[in-house]
């Protein structure tokens, strides 16, 4: 046996290539290509009780474009072929374990077939498995309901099921130990991120690969839960995080080793090495023109008279489990056209349960008072929802996960969708046609697909071309692309960026913000509103101090 046995070994000059691709396939054809010092990874610390085994103190993070970091999490979830590979396999000391296992259960066959998995993947942009849509909404109405199962009994749907003992130290460690007996769907994005991180370190994995952890965190939690990573990282857990690149900056201090992926070439190094590679890049980053400044003050029209508020909430309180949980402390908050507001707060400070209530979704703005709620200067009880779909663009991570990928919508469909806010085709006139293929004309470059998967290069597809194609059959970063395409296809007097740039690639995002600055000073977008919720600054489309903030802390709302 070796005197260390890496968790995962990629050897030198190793290529990437998909299964049946032929051994004889040249190294510029493969997916991805390792340059001499290949790549290996050890397991953590204390993860192996088997003497001469135990890990080094590392910590790896993998960056880079977003078609490069997911073909890395491919590959080390075994979906690729590696060539050449070593005699010991990619995974010398999960092969080893897995050896140990498969050992254990002929000599005791009461052991579950599924003991041992050595490996996870959790990502948080992922779509459901069914492909259809489900309707998030229905969290308002299950917080009401004392028979909807807690976050703590669907943990015991995991296999083995954790004990008691197990789900109590997780949850601490995780701090949502005061989550556990809330139903699942009433937990914040934020808080769901969290939870999910605890159960799956109740699987016990020794290389758990995480996509984003810290994406919908709130600067104190991701403080928080990067420090937890960084302890189980060093002992018993070997963690690999998959970061959109934002230098090494935006890394967690224990991070120590960064492969970076771009246009298929790997390079593996020190955090330090990637830093000092990428601070040129930086400087150049800092020279680009910032967005311009968009005046963010009402509109006058010629008469004199102000314009109405697009959005009225005055003394709204909102609670749950009877009066019990104030969620919502007296918010009042007025929003006027062509204003641009970044509503920040802690996760589980109320932001969605507010946006719920503009968004017209929470049951609850159906029984304010008339004088409270106003939305485009009428009472919201007297706004049918499908006129209120037509008026607010929206996009968010939950409208991401939730958007149907079974029905066949085509590209087009996806963002027609959005004149009338819903999630199915409908007939478009022919200026709405003409505007979603300028839109999906601007981000050309960036939606088409590799030649091999669709038999023509960028040059060769057209705008039609991208339009017919299935949004199921897009990559989850131009996914997102699509429906941010969608909240703003028809101008819409107020606009709903929920963490806006939540899984899309960066060079997507920066394309994003400047079509937005295009909108807002065309004729057409001037008086759009827009809230933007998100705990990053970078996020904010706008210049910093061009807009309005509001800050939710504890239900309570301030203008800062």
């Amino acid at each position: 046996m070796p005197r260390t046995l890496p968790l995962v070994r990629f050897p030198p000059n190793a290529l990437v290539h998909r299964f049946g691709t032929p051994a004889s396939a040249p190294r510029s054809s493969a997916l991805l290509r390792f340059s001499q010092q290949g790549w290996t990874i050890s397991p953590s610390p204390s993860s192996s009780s088997v003497p001469g085994t135990q890990g080094k103190k590392e910590g790896w993070a993998v960056v880079g474009d977003a078609e490069g970091r997911r073909l890395a999490v491919e590959t080390l979830l075994s979906r690729h072929r590696i060539h050449p590979l070593s005699p010991s396999g990619l995974f010398p000391y999960v092969n080893h374990l897995l050896s140990s296992s498969i050992s254990s259960t002929e000599t005791d066959t009461s052991l579950p077939e599924d003991t041992f998995k050595p490996i996870r993947h959790l990502a948080f942009a992922r779509p459901p498995s069914s492909g259809e849509f489900t309707d998030f909404t229905a969290r308002y109405g299950a917080l009401l309901d004392e028979d909807r199962i807690t976050f703590r009994e669907s943990l015991s749907s995991l296999h083995p099921p954790p004990s008691s003992d197990e789900v109590e130290r997780v949850a601490k460690l995780m701090n949502i130990l005061h989550l556990l007996d809330l139903p699942s769907v009433s937990l914040s994005s934020g808080q769901t991120r969290r939870a999910r991180i605890a159960a799956a370190l109740l699987t016990k994995p020794v290389l758990l690969i995480l996509e984003d952890p810290m994406a919908g965190l709130d600067v104190g939690s991701r403080e928080e839960v990067s420090r937890v990573l960084g302890e189980l990282n060093d002992n018993g857990i070997r963690l690999v995080l998959v970061l959109r690149g934002k230098g090494a900056d935006g890394m967690p201090d224990w991070v120590t080793d960064v492969v970076e992926v771009r246009g298929g070439e790997v390079w593996v190094g020190k955090k330090e090495e990637y830093d000092e590679r990428h601070k040129e890049e930086q400087k150049q980053q800092a020279r680009i023109e910032e967005v311009n400044e968009v005046a963010h003050e009402s509109r006058v029209p010629e008469d004199g008279k102000a314009l109405e508020p697009v959005v009225l909430l005055d003394g709204v309180s909102v609670s749950y489990g009877e009066g019990t949980r104030k969620v919502l402390n007296e918010v009042s908050w007025t929003i006027k056209p062509g204003e641009k507001w970044h509503l920040i707060g802690a996760n589980g400070s109320g932001k969605t349960t507010l946006l719920s209530l503009i968004l017209g979704h929470h049951p609850r703005s159906y029984s304010l008072p008339a004088n409270t709620l106003k939305l485009f200067s009428k009472p919201r009880r007297s706004i049918p929802s499908p006129t209120l779909r037509r008026l607010i663009g929206h996009t968010s991570p939950e409208i991401f996960a939730s958007f149907p990928r079974g029905m066949g919508l085509r590209a087009y469909d996806a963002i027609g969708s959005g004149y009338e806010g819903v999630f199915s085709r409908r007939d478009l006139n022919s200026d709405q046609k003409e505007r979603v293929l300028y839109l999906l004309g601007y981000f050309k470059d960036l939606l088409v697909p590799p030649a091999p998967a669709y038999g023509k290069t960028g040059t060769e597809m057209t705008v039609e071309d991208l339009a017919k194609r299935q949004f199921s059959h897009f990559t989850p970063s131009q996914q997102g692309l699509l429906l941010f395409l969608r909240a703003i296809v028809g101008r819409p007097r107020l606009l709903i960026l929920d963490e806006p740039s939540q899984g899309m690639d960066e060079v997507i995002w920066e394309r994003c913000k400047r079509l937005l600055d295009e909108e807002w000073r065309s004729e057409q977008g001037r008086e759009m509103a827009v809230i933007v919720v998100s705990h990053y600054e970078d996020e904010v489309p706008w210049k910093k101090g061009a807009g309005n903030v509001l800050q939710l802390a504890q239900g309570v709302a301030t203008v800062l």
